[in-house]
């Protein structure tokens, strides 16, 4: 079911908030940090397998040091997809609803979401201190340094959906008819199109 917004008309302002420009810098970092780490993990993964297979003499780190970036880049993803309103959701239920109660049930969906993912940061800071000094065979790294990766991608969603929460209940501007962003620029989970005041 469409949204009866016309598709032209924003459903968010842009630009408008300092929390805005803020979570845009913080998106361009977590975009810069995960494509870094994906051509770090294609550069290992290619490694490992030249050595493996071709020189038949493979490496004893590499397979290490690609699941510590698999890992960062999934946690870091996660959060770079609730940006890009990506996650996969179900809303023929909610797409039924009228404009206000939509808001509403959306809202409540956000809370939870939100609950459930400052629980899991909070243990996930808390696991960390079960770590020690442990460290990897193979590199010697800490653990604690790939661990972090669950609770910061966490927080980081905290963030993201915190902002969106607050972006349903705000109220209109007239930046809010300008041009609709272009998937995958959105910065948290977009307000679906007419969602009432």
């Amino acid at each position: 079911m469409h949204s009866s917004q016309p598709p032209n008309v924003a459903i968010r302002p842009e630009g408008v908030m300092p929390s805005g420009r803020l979570l845009r810098l913080l998106g361009s970092a977590e975009e810069a940090i995960c494509y870094t780490l994906l051509g770090a993990l294609v550069v290992t993964t290619s490694l490992q397998v030249f050595t493996r297979y071709v020189l038949n003499a493979p490496l004893t780190w590499t397979e290490e040091l690609a699941r510590m970036f698999f890992t960062w880049i999934n946690f870091l993803g996660a959060a770079l997809i609730v940006k890009r309103s990506s996650h996969i959701s179900i809303d023929f239920a909610t797409n039924l609803l009228p404009p206000g109660p939509r808001r509403w049930v959306l809202a409540l969906a956000h809370v939870i979401t939100l609950v459930i993912l400052s629980i899991l940061a909070v243990k996930g800071f808390q696991f960390l201190r079960t770590t020690g000094i442990s460290a990897s065979p193979a590199l010697g790294v800490p653990w604690v340094y790939v661990y972090l990766a669950f609770p910061i991608g966490m927080s980081l969603m905290v963030v993201r959906y915190g902002h969106s929460l607050v972006l349903l209940f705000r109220p209109s501007t007239p930046r809010d008819s300008g041009p609709v962003d272009r998937p995958g620029t959105s910065e948290g989970p977009q307000r679906p199109g007419g969602v009432g005041r």
